[in-house]
C-alpha cells in the first residue's frame, strides 16, 4: 500500500470525497481503516502526515469535474475532517466564491463527522459552517452515553463529556444548517428505536448505516 499513489480526493457513487486528514479524536470499534490497511475501494487514503492544502484539494476537484461531473463534494476520509477545520472551511469558501470553476458554486457540500469539533476547538464551530455546508452526517450511534463511549472510544480529553458534546453539535447543526442526519452503524447491540427517538429529539433525521467488515471487498 505504501507505494500506491495517495488519494487526496476519491470518487464514491456520485460524490467526490475529500481526504483532509488521518487524525481523529476517536477510535471507533466499527472503523475499518486498519483492517483495510488505509485502502477504500482501491484508493490509498494513507496521507502519512502530508495533509493537503485547500489549494491542492480544489485543484484536484477541478480536474475531477473536468473528467466527469459529480453531484456532491464530501468531507470524509480515514480521519475526522474537522480536525482541520480551517482547511475544510477554506475549501468550501473557495467553491462558494466561484474560485473552483468548473465546479459549480452551488454544488452540495456535505460533512461526515463524529460531532466532537466544538470540544476539540473550544468554541461553537457549527455556526462557522453556515452558508458553506449544506448537509452534515453526525456519527451518534446510540442513545446511551456509556455505550457511546464503548463504541466510539474517544481519546482524552474528550471522553468525559463527549456524548453530550455530540448531542449539542447535532442540536446546533439542526438549527442552522439545511440538513442534519444522526447516523448509527448496524450491530453493536444498539437499541435503534431509542437511537431514532433521540435523533428526532435533537432535530436530526436518523439514518442507519451498514457495517463494513474486514473480509469485505474494498
Amino acid at each position: 500500500m505504501t507505494d500506491k499513489k495517495i488519494s487526496v480526493v476519491y470518487r464514491y457513487k456520485d460524490g467526490l470525497y475529500v481526504n483532509l486528514t488521518n487524525r481523529c479524536p476517536t477510535a471507533c470499534v466499527f472503523c475499518i481503516k486498519n483492517a483495510w490497511a488505509m485502502d477504500y475501494h482501491g484508493n490509498n487514503l494513507n496521507l502519512a502526515g502530508a495533509e493537503p492544502a485547500p489549494s491542492e484539494v480544489i485543484s484536484l476537484a477541478k480536474a475531477e469535474w473536468a473528467a466527469a461531473p459529480f453531484s456532491e463534494f464530501v468531507f470524509c476520509g480515514y480521519g475526522e475532517p474537522t480536525m482541520r477545520l480551517e482547511a475544510m472551511l477554506s475549501c468550501a469558501r473557495l467553491i462558494r466564491n466561484g474560485r473552483a470553476e468548473p465546479v459549480p458554486a452551488n454544488i452540495r457540500i456535505r460533512l461526515n463527522t463524529n460531532g466532537l469539533a466544538c470540544a476539540v476547538w473550544g468554541r461553537d464551530v457549527v455556526s462557522e459552517m453556515k452558508g458553506l455546508i449544506d448537509s452534515v452526517h453526525v456519527s451518534l450511534n446510540t442513545a446511551d452515553p456509556v455505550q457511546w463511549a464503548a463504541i466510539m472510544r474517544p481519546m482524552e480529553p474528550w471522553a468525559a463529556n463527549g456524548f453530550e458534546t455530540v448531542k449539542d453539535f447535532i442540536r446546533r447543526a439542526a438549527n442552522c444548517l439545511p440538513e442534519t442526519f444522526a447516523t448509527a452503524v448496524e450491530g453493536n447491540e444498539v437499541d435503534m428505536d431509542k437511537f431514532r427517538a433521540l435523533a428526532a429529539e435533537l432535530g436530526a433525521t436518523p439514518r442507519v448505516r451498514p457495517r463494513l467488515e474486514a473480509g469485505e471487498e474494498r
